[in-house]
């Protein structure tokens, strides 16, 4: 479709004498299609702050979002905390294409609404949960991690935390929203930065994450006996904290050189998401190369998420987030409880599209109260802080997109924490002769087969009124007695709100034999996520049912 280059916006854009070079370039070349997205869509908060494809034009993320975005926070700041602005907000970025840059703007604008602005020494990069846990530590009043973590090499963002490092729930990011619908001329708003007003994070938060990393162990004083381990941080954050973390706690560390230094680009990664196989291409060559080792370990970009893969007798296993979980509960509770340290009303949390195997192995076996959220650690982060109230004691959050918190002094997804407990779990079980691949079929046995896949329907950004909202639509519309050979239970709506939760685009239909499916829009990226948590008596029926389900469904929706 042709753009319509008399577009008001456009024109103020093209026309200002003052517009940032690198976006004016951008502009000159950019096609129709890209112009109809710049100029006609405008981005939004989602799951995980405010995320987009870099690029000109409000539609795009770029200098003038990191400007609108930071003057509505600072408004919000200043709204919340007039007299503690001298708390700071403590600001991180990852490798990403401009996010040093963008970084250091978001400080200087912050000191200029007189508020101080931390950044970590030399503006270099840092991990989501880094940032997370230094705002915390610093008693400041917020935080900013410049990352779009897991996707792709043409997407930034931008994602605010709280006074306690949890990100900001909608209540909140709807109020910058307002504030930054009010700006009526950000293309020339100017500054004055308060140099005064901007610090280095001190060396001794770095120390303090670093010890409650240690802390995570159950043998930490323990000969780790050789014990072989694969990492790629895919080009981002990890490097700097996860191998020397490990190497200091004895275990051998093969690193993935091609995905060791800082490298926006991704070009030896493709797709940055341990969910999908471009990321494992050059690990699991590793693996080949390096049979002795018995696990790999991918973080993302910003390493707030991990995926693994298993050495289990002589074959590579990768294991999904509703796999890596039960595994982590397991491991984490069985030991609190062997070492008296389970705590009194133990509270687990995760989301509504996580499989519901982790939850029974908390609650039927060891106790633990297991308290349901929506996407997004946003919502388990709030609902942490209401633990002194209800008496709880928080130990162990997660969700199936391979995020995990195992200590909430970091109140956003953790993979440094993740990577230390899963590596040290291996560690224990292979001395007994056993692979985490057993450990996952020993759960199985227990608790019954859990076969889960996610579906991604993915759709570009100005397709998410004429292709997604119709989707959800037709779900809603349309009443289903039985999907494939299996007969509907019920369903749940979430998008007047259920369980103590805001509303959400979100459907779940419940079968009779214990599965479900679950549909909802991403909320950080222009796709609908399917989820598909099947329960059988073994893998393979598990897996034809799901088979028979996918294939059900795409044909009710009519997608190929």
């Amino acid at each position: 479709m042709n753009f319509d280059k008399t577009n008001n916006t456009y024109l103020k854009w093209i026309n200002n004498n003052n517009l940032d070079e690198e976006i004016k370039n951008l502009l000159s070349i950019a096609s129709d299609e890209e112009l109809n997205a710049a100029f006609n869509l405008k981005l939004e908060f989602g799951t995980a702050g405010i995320r987009g494809i870099l690029g000109a034009g409000p539609g795009r993320f770029n200098i003038y979002t990191i400007k609108q975005v930071t003057i509505s926070y600072a408004k919000l700041l200043i709204s919340k905390y007039p007299n503690e602005l001298n708390r700071g907000v403590v600001i991180g970025h990852d490798n990403r294409h401009n996010s040093a840059k963008f970084a250091n703007i978001a400080a200087e604008i912050l000191t200029s609404f007189g508020i101080k602005a931390y950044l970590f020494e030399e503006n270099k990069m840092k991990p989501t949960p880094v940032v997370s846990f230094a705002t915390k530590d610093l008693n400041a009043i917020g935080g900013i991690i410049i990352t779009a973590s897991h996707n792709p090499a043409a997407y930034n963002g931008y994602k605010i935390y709280d006074e306690n490092g949890c990100q900001l729930i909608d209540s909140e990011t709807e109020i910058i929203a307002k504030y930054m619908d009010a700006i009526e001329d950000v293309l020339d708003w100017t500054y004055k930065v308060d140099l005064s007003l901007l610090k280095t994070v001190d060396q001794k938060v770095i120390n303090n994450y670093n010890k409650m990393i240690e802390n995570l162990q159950f043998y930490k004083n323990e000969n780790r006996d050789n014990f072989k381990i694969i990492f790629s941080a895919v080009n981002g954050t990890g490097t700097e904290f996860t191998p020397p973390l490990l190497k200091s706690f004895g275990y051998e560390i093969i690193e993935v050189e091609e995905h060791s230094f800082e490298d926006e680009t991704f070009k030896n990664v493709g797709n940055p998401n341990p969910e999908f196989e471009p990321a494992w291409k050059i690990p699991l060559e590793y693996g080949q190369k390096n049979k002795d080792a018995s696990i790999i370990i991918l973080q993302d970009p910003d390493a707030d998420r991990i995926g693994c893969a298993i050495n289990h007798n002589g074959e590579w296993i990768r294991l999904d987030g509703n796999q890596t979980g039960p595994i982590l509960i397991e491991w984490k509770l069985s030991q609190m409880q062997k070492h008296n340290l389970l705590p009194e009303n133990p509270a687990m949390y995760s989301s509504f599209v996580t499989s519901d195997l982790g939850d029974r192995i908390a609650i039927e076996t060891y106790g633990v109260k297991v308290i349901k959220t929506l996407t997004g650690f946003k919502w388990m982060g709030s609902e942490i802080l209401k633990e002194p109230k209800r008496g709880l004691n928080f130990v162990f959050a997660y969700e199936e997109s391979y995020g995990y918190v195992i200590d909430s002094s970091t109140r956003d997804k953790d993979g440094i924490q993740a990577a230390t407990m899963l590596v040290e779990a291996a560690w224990y079980y292979k001395k007994q002769g056993k692979t985490l691949i057993d450990v996952l079929n020993e759960i199985y046995d227990k608790y019954g087969y859990y076969y889960t896949y996610t579906e991604n329907l993915n759709f570009k950004p100005e397709e998410i009124k004429s292709k997604i909202d119709p989707i959800m639509k037709k779900l809603r519309r349309e009443n289903f007695n039985i999907i494939g050979d299996l007969e509907l239970n019920y369903v749940e709506d979430y998008i007047g709100g259920l369980f103590n939760m805001p509303g959400q685009n979100l459907l779940k239909f419940y079968f009779n034999d214990g599965s479900w499916i679950a549909i909802r829009p991403s909320g950080t990226e222009p796709k609908i996520k399917i989820y598909y948590v099947v329960v059988d008596k073994t893998k393979n029926l598990a897996e034809q049912k799901c088979n028979m389900l996918i294939k059900n469904l795409n044909e009710i929706l009519e997608i190929n």
